[in-house]
């Protein structure tokens, strides 16, 4: 017969089967169900020191998909931070290493995409990319010297 601490740990287990979650995620998730905090507790130190949870690996995961979808180091860091989870600058510049990816390559990746293959920009064409691009966490000054570069270079193709 299953204990109400162990109905908690089985949910969690049940949980994390699906796909990883933050410490607070999980505690969220149990409230939600209404096991009492001393429970609640019980269950996360058992799957924490039965190794199911690693937050770290989690964290890692979490940059990398911001990462991924051209999301800036800062804006990565604030998105964590609302889930309760700490991540330092230089932690996040070394995932963008390991990758090699960079800001400017991840704004340039972006204005292209939204470019949609046009070669003319009026200002507002302009601006709503780069409205787009700080809609990411990019910094304006460094968004538009690449979307002028961008700009440039098809000018320059199309001479």
């Amino acid at each position: 017969m299953n204990t109400p601490s162990n109905k908690a740990y089985l949910y969690l287990i049940k949980l994390i089967s699906f796909r990883d979650y933050s410490e607070h995620k999980l505690r969220e998730k149990l409230r939600e169900k209404k096991y009492p905090a001393n429970e609640i507790d019980s269950a996360i130190n058992e799957i924490k020191t039965k190794g199911y949870l690693k937050e770290e690996l989690y964290t890692e995961a979490r940059v990398k998909g911001f990462m991924n979808k051209g999301y800036s180091p800062n804006y990565i860091r604030q998105k964590l931070a609302q889930e309760h989870l700490t991540v330092t600058e230089e932690e996040i510049e070394d995932i963008f290493s390991e990758y090699h990816v960079s800001v400017e390559e991840q704004i340039d990746r972006l204005a292209r995409k939204k470019m949609h293959g046009k070669t003319e920009f009026d200002y507002e064409g302009q601006s709503k990319i780069l409205r787009f691009l700080l809609s990411k966490g990019h910094d304006f000054g460094t968004s538009k010297k690449v979307l002028k570069s961008i700009i440039g270079e098809l000018q320059e193709q199309l001479n």
